[in-house]
């Protein structure tokens, strides 16, 4: 016999409001994009101090050919628009990266809107995430301490890819803790 695969992609029954973080610029094109090429119309909320870097992506996109309407960038106050986007039957979605409390708001709202909704919500929340080193054993050292350092302490470490933790086979621990120590030394807070 014949085997057949088939699949279709459908958009959800609404729009999808995507609320991006300050500090990660390519995260707030994903957000807003990832639903737009699905199919789904889209409200792209950006961080207040991030305006002009997340701008700058819906601009490029839209020089790219991206329809006017799919994506709408929408600069507001975060909780108008959360209280604005949860009190819509149209609401489909929520893409959003940032803090436990704004996303637990966002989460507690829908549950009490749920009866209006005219499909359920589908809420996707990434919130301070853990990230973490799994070093093998033929890593090269210095790459190692560099790269866990540029990603524990750039932006302060307020990211959510921030390594706050490693795993390290024994015998490379005493050269890459050296390391680290050595270049902490160096860092100014």
């Amino acid at each position: 016999g014949v085997t057949l695969n088939s699949h279709r992609y459908r958009g959800l029954d609404g729009f999808v409001a995507s609320v991006s973080p300050f500090n990660f610029t390519a995260i707030g094109g994903n957000l807003a994009y990832t639903p737009a090429l699905m199919g789904s119309t889209t409200l792209w909320k950006p961080s207040d101090t991030a305006l002009l870097s997340n701008y700058n992506i819906f601009k490029i996109m839209t020089e790219a050919g991206v329809p006017p309407g799919v994506v709408n960038f929408v600069p507001a106050d975060g909780p108008v628009f959360g209280d604005t986007i949860t009190c819509s039957p149209h609401l489909a979605g929520i893409n959003f990266t940032g803090s436990v409390p704004t996303f637990n708001r966002l989460w507690t709202q829908v549950g009490k809107n749920i009866n209006i909704y005219r499909n359920y919500p589908r809420l996707i929340g990434e919130c301070g995430g853990k990230n973490y080193h799994f070093v093998h054993p033929c890593a090269d050292i210095e790459t190692v301490v560099n790269a866990t350092i540029k990603s524990a302490f750039e932006f302060c470490g307020q990211k959510c890819s921030a390594c706050s933790r490693m795993y390290v086979p024994e015998s490379l621990w005493p050269k890459i803790k050296e390391g680290l120590l050595e270049i902490r030394k160096q860092l100014k807070v």
